[in-house]
């Protein structure tokens, strides 16, 4: 028995040995309210949960580093005009979309990796509960009146999968060149994404591409760049693909882009990230021709 407990401790101390966790909590908000406005998509709350795992894959200690990530998240689309029941002043349709989302993600150096990851959930006013935070919080925390969400994408289960490829590139010094490449396909969204920039400053690895926790180190690095993104398809904007279920006759735009800027701050245990982004159209007719919001990421590493 002695020696088969021995054999049991000294397996698991070997296994463990090669294997290191560690994992994250936190909330990621995107708002519009920062400047002043409240319209297109105007609120994404998103919280967070995962873990990375860096694993020895063989005798010359080669590591390969596996991550794993849960998000609960809404988004809100609204119009320019907040408060008309009149579908010809809507120059952009109300939706809600709360989904439950996992991702799996492959690092084989800090500077190169890949994942795939799977959403489902729910369109819909009422149905993403979007309608009724919505309210909430502007009556009882902004004094605002209701918004009327007479007209909405209609509700509807989505289910939706996407592939993702990200790498950089030392430039000099601390200047690394990045780039992010999505594909998403599924009921809900269809679309192809490149975010590409300069990263500058003392985080190694590919900080601004999710919660990256491959290094985690104390310090701050600075990220300036775009994202494109060539748009096949998206409910929330068009509703379904094969049906004509939308009460909009809004035309969608095709091409998208999104300056960026942002500032990430590590102080273990917390993380903070701020970043600016500005909008190209998602609907040929929308009154504001571009759309500014502010993406804010508390995380706590434990």
């Amino acid at each position: 028995m002695c020696f088969r407990i021995r054999l049991l401790v000294l397996f698991l101390f070997a296994t463990s040995a090669g294997v290191s966790a560690q994992k994250y909590v936190g909330l990621n908000v995107d708002n519009d309210l920062y400047f002043g406005i409240d319209r297109y998509y105007t609120s994404g709350i998103f919280i967070e949960f995962g873990g990375v795992q860096k694993q020895s894959s063989d005798s010359l200690s080669k590591t390969r580093i596996i991550s794993h990530h849960w998000t609960l998240g809404q988004e809100i689309n609204t119009p320019a005009i907040r408060v008309t029941q009149q579908l010809s002043q809507m120059d952009y349709p109300y939706n809600g979309w709360l989904f439950l989302g996992y991702k799996k993600e492959y690092y084989l150096r800090p500077n190169l990796g890949y994942g795939w990851g799977i959403q489902g959930g729910t369109t819909g006013a009422n149905a993403s509960l979007a309608k009724f935070l919505q309210n909430t919080y502007h009556v009882n925390v902004l004094g605002l009146p209701s918004l009327s969400w007479s007209r909405s994408i209609p509700q509807a289960f989505h289910l939706n999968g996407n592939a993702s490829f990200f790498w950089g590139e030392t430039l000099i010094g601390k200047v690394k060149w990045v780039n992010q490449n999505q594909l998403q396909a599924g009921t809900f969204r269809n679309s192809f994404k490149s975010r590409f920039g300069f990263q500058f400053g003392g985080l190694s690895g590919l900080p601004f591409f999710g919660n990256r926790l491959e290094i985690a180190q104390n310090g701050f690095s600075f990220f300036m760049g775009m994202q494109l993104e060539y748009n096949v398809h998206d409910y929330s904007l068009s509703g379904s693909l094969w049906r004509d279920t939308s009460p909009f006759n809004l035309v969608v735009e095709k091409w998208r882009n999104n300056y960026q800027a942002g500032i990430i701050y590590f102080r273990m245990p917390w993380r903070t990230q701020i970043l600016l982004n500005n909008t190209s159209r998602y609907i040929e007719t929308q009154k504001y021709k571009r759309h500014p919001f502010l993406k804010i990421i508390l995380t706590h590493v434990f």
